[in-house]
């Protein structure tokens, strides 16, 4: 992940400061590589870190605290938000599968079968038995295209049986049929830095959030730039703005022109001009109609973590199916 210091904000550009560090830490807390439960610096350290007021720090540190992404504790400081892997504990059905799975990595070990045949052997099967029980899983995403693409990484590890639906959070915000869906769902899945505007719209129901990495596809179109490209990096919203340059040096540390604006900038057109490659946030795509065709042009897209795949939801959803299956047995009896 790339660093927050001084060179991050930039002061000549037309959003505020505030701004700029909650795009810069929002994004860092749910897109970076951060343990749960690291502490952050203090607000004075941060302030005079970046050269900013520490009452700014303060405000941006609140406005974390209340979407989810930090935590403050008193006469400690500002935490990032506990891991959510602590709330599944020994009693959950998953966890009793321990023991088997030790026993069976033990059996393919002195067989000679690898862990990784071993995998795909569990993968076929579990194709071939549909569940007793199937969940009805609802995304909202921001944008619908890029949204289609997440939710079809999410699907690529549910069942069968599992139905999973596409919703943005502008229909969740507006639409009373889509939050009655949303509330009629097993489970709502959206990004980690979205879970706490989602819980508060919904009010109730079970709500996780992923975590996103930049695409393989994105990191390897950065890693190819020309080492002498004038770059232009646009976001959709202001409030990314700061992140758009660190994030691009990220995966091209060998690019130093790197221009940053917004897709509604009064001066897009003019920044596009000057650029021999422009990278677009996401939805921010009809910037790409504003770029010649022998310039490049590519979005800087995300991928669900499939880590976090594994390691939260799957768990999550075997414990929801497990208590779905328990209720229906109990409504036949």
């Amino acid at each position: 992940m790339f660093p927050i210091d001084a060179a991050s904000i930039d002061k000549s550009l037309p959003v505020p400061v505030g701004t700029q560090l909650h795009g810069l830490l929002s994004y860092a807390l749910a897109f970076g590589n951060i343990p749960y439960g690291t502490k952050l610096q203090s607000v004075r350290q941060l302030a005079a870190e970046l050269g900013i007021a520490p009452m700014t720090v303060s405000q941006v540190y609140q406005q974390l605290r209340d979407e989810g992404l930090i935590e403050m504790r008193a006469g400690l400081g500002a935490f990032t938000a506990g891991d959510p892997r602590k709330g599944v504990d020994n009693s959950q059905p998953i966890n009793a599968l321990r023991g088997d799975i030790d026993a069976i990595l033990a059996k393919a070990e002195a067989l000679g079968v690898s862990p990784m045949a071993l995998v795909s052997m569990i993968s076929a099967r579990a194709q071939m038995r549909r569940p007793s029980v199937g969940l009805d899983i609802i995304f909202v995403c921001i944008f619908e295209g890029p949204g289609r693409d997440y939710l079809e990484q999410v699907r690529a590890v549910l069942p069968a049986g599992d139905e999973i639906k596409l919703v943005t959070i502008d229909a969740l915000r507006k639409d009373q049929e889509t939050l009655a869906a949303c509330h009629a769902a097993d489970i709502v899945l959206t990004f980690s830095h979205r879970e706490a505007e989602v819980r508060a719209l919904l009010g109730q129901g079970e709500v996780v959030g992923l975590r996103m990495l930049p695409s393989q596809g994105t990191r390897r179109s950065l890693a190819g730039l020309d080492s002498r490209s004038r770059v232009a990096a646009v976001t959709h919203f202001q409030e990314y703005i700061a992140i758009m340059r660190p994030s691009v040096r990220e995966f091209a540390p060998h690019v130093s022109d790197i221009r940053v604006t917004w897709s509604s900038a009064p001066d897009l057109k003019d920044i596009i001009s000057g650029c021999d490659a422009v990278i677009y946030a996401s939805g921010a795509d009809h910037v790409a109609e504003l770029v010649g065709p022998d310039v490049q042009c590519f979005e800087y897209r995300h991928a669900v973590d499939p880590g976090g795949l594994d390691t939260i939801l799957t768990p999550r959803l075997t414990e929801l199916r497990h208590v779905k299956g328990r209720s229906t047995e109990l409504k036949i009896a």
